[in-house]
């Protein structure tokens, strides 16, 4: 595993023995083909040769560096080679370290964008090849019909003592849906209608306390909601810190992805959408 430089302390820290790189504090594991295509032409031959080997470059907040390096050379008493490590005095070379963290910097916000772009694809594509709705989308529809109507619970919310009961009653009843429904198919899964459609209703019923004050979600509906279901998977991948340490981590009430510093979070997060159990 990869052993990170502080953030608080460091901008870029390279480690070409793990082709790991962590700029303002967040890690990426760089793929082999893209360390090779992309990094090695700006680390060779100035910084890593075959006989001269990059362990790792650190760019300090404070505009100090350090590199440490690896050389195979001969021990002169007992005539055998090894690799000894030991630390490059990057004094003369200014300029040039400052064009290679630059480029560093350049190639590694490159292949963060591809993952992103890669990930938002698959999540997209996880979604559409299938009409059927489970309980990942069940559930992030409750979650976006709650924070659509968040802004009925502030203070200055234009309500009638009435109408932001009916409010309150409407979101408990969403949060409700999980622990109510989960033993019956996501696609049968009903919701309550909101206080606005209710009141357009004018029946003499009281509101919720008929089967017609509720609903289930067609296709058509879900539809409308699918490119926010997959935005919102997108940024519940997020960059955390433990220990000083940047990881990946994908949580979801009961269980979660072990944070990581590989490259298998998108398909831990399609396992996952496949088991229908993401969101709160």
């Amino acid at each position: 595993m990869a052993t990170i430089a502080s953030p608080s302390e460091t901008s870029l820290y390279l480690n070409a023995f793990d082709k790991t790189i962590q700029y303002d504090g967040v890690m990426k594991t760089i793929d082999d083909d893209y360390w090779t295509s992309d990094i090695v032409p700006i680390l060779y031959p100035m910084w890593d040769s075959d006989k001269d080997k990059l362990e790792l470059f650190v760019q300090y907040k404070d505009g100090t560096s350090k590199m440490n390096k690896t050389k195979y050379q001969r021990n002169q008493k007992t005539g055998a080679f090894k690799w000894v490590s030991y630390q490059f005095d990057l004094s003369p070379f200014s300029d040039e370290i400052t064009d290679m963290y630059n480029k560093v910097i350049e190639k590694w916000t490159e292949y963060r964008v591809g993952q992103e772009n890669d990930l938002e694809r698959a999540l997209a594509a996880s979604f559409s090849r299938t009409a059927i709705i489970n309980w990942t989308k069940v559930t992030l529809i409750r979650n976006f019909l709650l924070m659509d109507s968040d802004w009925t619970q502030l203070g200055d919310a234009q309500l009638t003592t009435d109408q932001k009961a009916q409010w309150v009653t409407y979101r408990q009843k969403l949060r409700d849906i999980p622990a109510d429904q989960k033993s019956i198919p996501a696609n049968s899964v009903i919701f309550p209608v909101t206080p606005t459609k209710y009141a357009k209703m004018a029946d003499s019923l009281d509101y919720l306390s008929d089967a017609t004050h509720f609903y289930t979600i067609p296709q058509s509906v879900y539809s409308k909601f699918s490119t926010r279901i997959v935005n919102y998977l997108a940024l519940a991948i997020g960059t955390i810190d433990i220990d000083e340490m940047p990881v990946v981590r994908i949580s979801r009430p009961n269980s979660s992805i072990e944070p990581n510093t590989g490259d298998n979070t998108l398909d831990d997060i399609l396992k996952m959408i496949d088991e229908g159990d993401f969101g709160e």
